[in-house]
């Protein structure tokens, strides 16, 4: 389908959103113009997105992400056509230019989103792969966000500008980085329609201001020959940090009235002016009622449900099975220790006849010793905490659903070892809360000590799981306890 963006004259003010080369940047709308921000990506590129979905769900707490939003991706990420379709039915023409795309970019379908709008000239159509989108867009709806448009940086910094020209003119976007070009864009058109659209990857190579010259000089002669007409205004807009392009001789070069772009002045940096720039053009389109110009955006992702329940499913039955092998060894070691403090109250029973037939010989202070040694034992025995059944009940009660056991080691001084893997960081503070609140008879704290000896986040697939260890005590410790907890 086409996707477009013509809507209601009483559109509200949108947010906008980007992260790409290690930043994640927002504008959004605030009482009497934008908020803009900046955050660093410190993770290593294949953990950002789940550093991106940390900070969006602490923002979204925060209810900023109230107003409708536009998710901006790079403009190189994109291939751009211009279609000339004949006129058929809304079905026949959508296979038509579908088809006709795939051809020209010899991809499978199924390895690319497209999405199409009319301009004056023709089918204005962007293609973009889905493991890119997939990776951009999965941190925002992991986040929970809920996401109107996407579309190239570039379409939106032409909406923002195209209103006020007439003739053929041009807009260079250069994206940078610290260490300097990384990719140029070329977006022609004449007024407010957009006809060419060329992608200039430049990598940081030296003499990328030549490269681009001799590229915007290709672009404008390749216009010409395909419109006939020449290009008359050119305007570059940018965000390198190293931005030391002479601009002057770069427009004496292709013979064309050039300048910067003016952007909105909400944001302290190019980048986040040019985000606001981005979302102020989105909403002037979306304010014109029976205007003929509109950009093409991708259709918001949806979330898959019967494949989210059906991995839930496996996680559940996964961490049941888990549960019951550990819960078994558990019993089993139970058993064997009950064992064990049933054979030593039996030797103290002998003991206990023996001092009986001594008794008169002993001194009342030292009966009373060996007494309350004996009833201590005694109540040591039948203490629920050494029950295995009643420990897999009180840990039943408490363990929480988005953690799994893969080890529970118990050692002999009462100290118990549990590893394990959670779906993130809080799981594992609910496993530790778990063991510490879990208790037994009347009340009686099943663990001591309980404490998260480490947390470590690692990626399996497409997912990130934290694997963990947490330690605590069945009982009370003797006075000099030794330390046995196992490291990985």
């Amino acid at each position: 389908m086409l996707s477009l963006l013509n809507f209601g004259r009483k559109a509200p003010p949108i947010a906008a959103l980007e992260w790409s080369e290690g930043e994640l940047r927002l504008s959004l709308p605030a009482k009497g113009g934008r908020m803009t921000a900046t955050f660093p990506l410190t993770a290593p590129p294949e953990e950002q997105g789940f550093e991106v979905r940390r900070r969006l769900q602490e923002l979204a707490q925060r209810g900023h992400f109230r107003a409708p939003l536009c998710v901006v991706i790079p403009s190189y990420a994109c291939t751009y056509k211009l279609l000339k379709v004949a006129a058929m039915n809304g079905e026949v023409a959508e296979g038509a230019w579908r088809a006709e795309v795939l051809s020209r970019l010899g991809l499978p379908p199924e390895e690319v989103e497209l999405a199409a709008a009319e301009q004056p000239d023709g089918l204005f159509v962007i293609a973009c792969r889905k493991g890119f989108l997939h990776a951009y867009l999965t941190p925002l709806l992991q986040a929970g966000l809920t996401v109107r448009w996407i579309l190239p940086s570039i379409l939106g910094l032409w909406a923002f500008a195209s209103d006020k020209f007439s003739e053929s003119w041009a807009l260079i976007e250069l994206r940078g980085n610290r260490e300097g070009f990384i990719a140029a864009t070329i977006a022609i058109g004449k007024g407010e329609g957009l006809r060419l659209v060329l992608s200039l990857p430049l990598n940081g190579q030296e003499g990328a201001e030549k490269v681009l010259a001799e590229e915007i000089q290709r672009s404008l002669a390749l216009y010409h020959r395909l419109f006939g007409e020449p290009v008359q205004r050119l305007l570059i807009v940018g965000d390198g940090q190293r931005w030391l392009l002479p601009l002057t001789p770069l427009f004496q070069a292709v013979d064309a009235i050039g300048d910067e772009l003016p952007l909105s002045t909400d944001g302290t940096t190019v980048a986040e002016r040019m985000l606001s720039a981005v979302a102020e053009g989105v909403h002037r389109l979306l304010l014109r009622k029976g205007h003929p110009l509109s950009l093409p955006t991708f259709p918001p992702p949806q979330p898959e449900l019967a494949l989210q329940w059906r991995r839930l499913e496996e996680r559940l039955i996964g961490a049941t099975a888990a549960f019951v092998f550990v819960g078994l060894a558990a019993a089993i070691w139970l058993t064997l220790r009950a064992h064990h403090w049933q054979t030593l109250v039996t030797q103290k029973q002998g003991e206990v006849a023996k001092l009986q037939q001594t008794l008169t010989q002993m001194t009342k202070g030292a009966y009373a010793l060996k007494l309350q040694g004996m009833e201590q034992l005694w109540r040591q025995v039948h203490d629920a905490r050494n029950d295995p059944l009643e420990v897999l009940y009180a840990l039943s009660k408490t363990f929480p659903a988005s953690a799994w056991v893969t080890e529970w080691v118990f050692l002999r001084d009462g100290q118990v070892v549990v590893r394990g893997s959670a779906l993130s960081h809080g799981a594992v503070a609910d496993v530790a809360r778990a063991l510490t609140q879990a208790t037994v008879g009347d009340g009686q704290p099943l663990f001591t000590e309980v404490q998260t000896n480490f947390a470590n986040a690692r990626t399996e697939g497409e997912k990130t799981l934290v694997d963990f260890q947490v330690t605590g005590w069945l009982r009370e410790r003797s006075p000099n306890p030794r330390r046995q907890v196992r490291r990985p």
